[in-house]
């Protein structure tokens, strides 16, 4: 994730949660809660099915970024201390490696435009939010959710922080689904 951003086709939610729900099925692990993001990136979609290349660089390699994926969909970097956090079950980290992966599926091969804070673009038309969307529905679909669930039994079964559960749960009270 990075702070600059930039204009993409326009998507709604739902379309990106069908995205989300197409890749878990793809893996055999739509009815499952908790998705071993970084088996998917490394074994999966680098090893086994050869879709993009997956790779782990340094702070100075990456200039800070935590992730980074190429926009023709060629490769996925991962800074060397969010895959290790990644790997030791940090919800956070995880999160980042989903949103990285939400970039390959949602952006490879479709052209850029550089966006700004205040622009005036539709949140609905930049990559950063989308990439977040993906990543929530990747990893807390929407059928697992269910209403009056905790934001802590959220965060457990589903492996990601609390904020990310907290916001989960007002995004899918606002939709009505919980």
């Amino acid at each position: 994730m990075s702070s600059t951003d930039f204009v993409v086709p326009p998507r709604s939610w739902d379309d990106i949660h069908a995205v989300a729900e197409s890749v878990r099925s793809a893996i055999g692990l739509e009815n499952q809660p908790y998705v071993p993001v970084v088996d998917v990136l490394e074994r999966v979609l680098d090893y086994r099915m050869n879709l993009v290349r997956f790779e782990v660089g340094d702070f100075a390699e990456m200039e800070g970024a935590e992730g980074l994926t190429d926009p023709n969909g060629e490769f996925i970097q991962i800074r060397e201390d969010v895959y290790q956090d990644a790997i030791a079950g940090d919800g956070r980290a995880r999160f980042t490696i989903a949103h990285e992966m939400g970039h390959f599926f949602l952006h490879t091969g479709i052209p850029l435009a550089r966006s700004t804070r205040g622009d005036g673009v539709a949140i609905y038309r930049k990559s950063e939010p989308q990439a977040n969307q993906f990543a929530a529905e990747l990893l807390m679909p929407r059928k697992l959710i269910f209403p009056g669930t905790s934001s802590e039994k959220i965060a457990t079964d589903h492996g990601v922080s609390e904020e990310a559960a907290r916001n989960r749960i007002k995004f899918l009270s606002r939709k009505g689904i919980m």
